[in-house]
């Protein structure tokens, strides 16, 4: 139960402090969201699309609220004195994953409440959607704070992100199909991460799927999220 409350005390302090930043407003929430709607304006119909634009409001929502929150504990020190109190370093890193988490899923959650409005079909399966949702942002949020750990700058974290998410847009099928593109290429969508969110969510949703199988992509989730929590506590250790 005291490990739950460390946790708790920490996702209570990162929402009071970081949700208002202006890097979780602008990446995290403004952005997915223009972008979204440039989408919709442009292509009315966005059933094929849904899935993708979903996912990028995940992964940007996610990945700027827990660089931003790093970004400024490691150039104010805060965060050293975070790791001297009686907490493990796994409870750190599983509070900030889960305060990204709640984050993401609010601005994708209001991303599908968009797309929904002007897709033709309904949404085929609720809960495995909101299944998918979840484990996206949670996976998202573990990748993103290991970037931000790794990075040796914090000026820096936003920029490396950006370099790794902008990509991703086009590698895993969120905009165009990977079955459009070469065999090859394939490959590049297979270790991109956002893939396994933009086929589980077409799958929950559109009851179909482009490269990976609903199941695959569960457990693809599962593990990015679990693999990226575990090397973020080794990145801490290293590092302090």
């Amino acid at each position: 139960m005291s490990h739950m409350r460390h946790v708790l005390a920490i996702v209570n302090k990162e929402l009071r402090e970081y949700l208002l930043k202006p890097g979780s407003i602008s990446w995290g929430l403004v952005f997915p969201l223009v972008f979204t709607l440039a989408f919709i304006v442009r292509f009315g119909d966005v059933d094929h699309l849904a899935p993708g634009l979903i996912s990028i409001s995940a992964l940007f929502a996610t990945t700027s609220f827990v660089s931003s929150s790093l970004i400024f504990e490691r150039r104010l020190k805060t965060f050293e004195r975070l790791l001297l109190a009686p907490i493990r370093y796994g409870e750190i890193v599983l509070a900030k994953v889960l305060v990204a988490s709640l984050f993401g899923l609010m601005v994708s959650l209001i991303t599908l409440v968009l797309v929904k409005y002007f897709m033709v079909y309904p949404v085929w399966n609720w809960p495995l959607t909101i299944l998918f949702l979840i484990l996206a942002n949670v996976a998202f949020s573990a990748f993103g704070l290991y970037i931000a750990l790794a990075v040796e700058k914090p000026i820096n974290v936003m920029t490396w992100l950006n370099l790794l998410r902008l990509p991703m847009m086009f590698t895993s099928g969120a905009i165009e199909s990977l079955t459009l593109f070469p065999r090859w290429f394939l490959v590049v969508g297979i270790l991109t991460p956002m893939t396994y969110s933009v086929d589980g969510l077409r799958y929950s949703m559109l009851y179909y799927y482009d490269v990976v199988a609903p199941l695959y992509a569960l457990l693809a989730l599962i593990l990015i999220a679990t693999t990226f929590m575990a090397l973020s506590v080794r990145r801490i250790k290293a590092l302090y």
